[in-house]
């Protein structure tokens, strides 16, 4: 079960102890979860192999932790988030605490790593960022985490996220944006910089590109690169000219496309698998955003289509 992250374990259990490993994984589109758990008398020990480009989000619930991280030890407790780039962890010692060790973990895929990256800093590798690997959960950066870690993996596992790759994007870049920007490395000073103003074409550009391809699972590094800016001018650009963020904007367009498609009497699908398709996961949520845009929830709209087909 642990193959997908390229885990070695090196620890054998001693006859005369109780032992017990269990482990689940949920793999989606650009995001993986791991859940964890340990109940043994001794350390556990493993290591992992060559993981190009993926980026560690880990969460303990009990016990604690050694990492050898780029040849420095960094200690993890349940008070702190571990943030990894793969490439550089050579090792884990975790150890039970009254007899149980619990962790969540989440994967950020090669290709969304990357994308991002290339997207805010041109050229750059994960390993070469520096970040610093543990985030206090008494933060604003580590309680948000926390919430994402938590919404990732309950969407990973009980199939949400899999059926709606649009809100696995938007999610899995989220995660990573939050990090780059709230988490020191060695190019925090870049994002620091006040940039100049991108031009209004360019978010012309980007509005034109949203609005063609919404079926997509668009992320904010694509936009800003069929655009030919940097991510963070493209947030920029969008708060001076359309005063929201592209995120908000591209919601709104989806939106609209829900809007239509549930206005249509041959739609036969129910709200939320409309909503789903769409990236819409929490249907509550939906349902208020719904109402507050067009003034009329999704289940008004059907039954007015249906109405006017009979």
């Amino acid at each position: 079960m642990l193959h997908p992250h390229g885990i070695n374990a090196h620890s054998s259990p001693r006859p005369e102890d109780a032992f017990r490993w269990h482990t689940d994984v949920a793999i989606g589109a650009e995001i993986d979860v791991v859940r964890a758990d340990l109940s043994a008398g001794w350390d556990w020990h493993y290591s992992y192999e060559s993981t190009s480009g993926e980026l560690a989000i880990s969460l303990l619930n009990a016990g604690k932790a050694e990492m050898l991280i780029a040849g420095k030890s960094v200690q993890r407790t349940p008070s702190e988030i571990a943030i990894v780039p793969l490439p550089t962890m050579q090792a884990q010692r975790v150890e039970a605490i009254d007899g149980r060790y619990s962790s969540v973990t989440l994967t950020l895929h090669t290709g969304m790593v990357s994308k991002v990256l290339s997207a805010t800093f041109g050229n750059t590798a994960l390993e070469d960022l520096n970040l610093t690997p543990i985030v206090d959960l008494s933060t604003g950066a580590g309680q948000t985490l926390l919430q994402l870690i938590r919404a990732s993996a309950t969407g990973l596992y009980d199939g949400i996220l899999a059926r709606s790759p649009k809100a696995s994007a938007l999610l899995s870049e989220a995660a990573l944006q939050l990090i780059l920007e709230n988490v020191p490395h060695r190019l925090t000073d870049r994002l620091n910089r006040y940039p100049p103003d991108a031009p209004p074409r360019y978010i012309r550009r980007a509005v034109e590109y949203m609005r063609a391809n919404p079926h997509l699972p668009l992320t904010i590094a694509d936009i800003a690169g069929t655009a030919g800016v940097s991510s963070r001018l493209l947030q920029l650009g969008f708060r001076k000219i359309h005063g929201t963020t592209p995120v908000a904007y591209l919601r709104q367009i989806r939106l609209e496309a829900i809007h239509d498609e549930l206005s249509r009497p041959e739609n036969m699908l129910p709200v939320s698998e409309v909503a789903l398709k769409w990236g819409f996961t929490h249907m509550g949520r939906f349902a208020a955003i719904y109402r507050s845009a067009f003034g009329l929830y999704p289940s008004d709209t059907v039954r007015r289509a249906r109405g006017f087909c009979n």
